[in-house]
């Protein structure tokens, strides 16, 4: 009986090993949302798949569905982030965003406006070098516009945070001007969410 075999653009949020030799992936797809992947032998040397699947990483993958999670049984990079990977700082703030969006995604469902978030996250630090008393407003816009999108609050007060031209220094400068009072905003939405 042959499977079928789903294409898809991920981010790879997270791994954790399993077994011996395997590791599972938390993928986060462009076209089938948050899913759990399993790779066989990925740990033992030989495995060709081992320096494609990286944390952090965009990759082309294919998957075949199993009756628990999903199998993946090829991938190629579509970007390695090394710029934000060679960065500690950066690396630190990407790690914290991939986490609260993996926090945040419950279920498995394709949201591209979501997905197109992740593209524009590492866009930004890709490209830009973000002052020091600025991560924590990057944070905090980040936060925001998650759970906007996802429902947990309100972006009417917000808009002008909201648009995808939204990452940039000034934007993370007026962020910073409103961060006492917005943060308490988005700790209720976070604790409302139950997530």
């Amino acid at each position: 009986m042959s499977h079928h075999i789903y294409h898809t653009r991920g981010i790879i949020l997270g791994s954790t090993p399993s077994g011996e030799s395997n590791r599972v992936y938390k993928i986060f797809t462009e076209e089938l949302g948050l899913l759990f992947g399993v790779a066989q032998a990925v740990r033992e040397g030989k495995s060709k798949l081992r320096y494609t699947l990286q944390d952090y990483s965009f990759v082309n993958v294919d998957l075949v569905k199993g009756k628990e999670v999903w199998r993946i049984i090829s991938a190629g990079f579509d970007r390695s982030l090394e710029i934000i990977k060679n960065d500690p700082t950066k690396i630190k703030m990407l790690a914290r965003f991939y986490a609260f969006l993996l926090r945040m995604l419950q279920g498995q469902w394709r949201d591209q406006e979501l997905f197109d978030e992740t593209i524009r996250v590492a866009d930004f630090l890709e490209k830009w070098e973000i002052r020091r008393e600025l991560t924590l407003s990057f944070e905090v816009l980040v936060a925001l516009r998650v759970l906007v999108h996802l429902g947990y609050m309100d972006g009417e007060k917000y808009e002008r945070f909201l648009g995808t031209d939204a990452y940039s220094e000034g934007v993370l400068q007026e962020i910073e001007k409103i961060r006492p009072s917005i943060l308490p905003k988005i700790n209720e939405a976070i604790n409302s969410s139950h997530l």
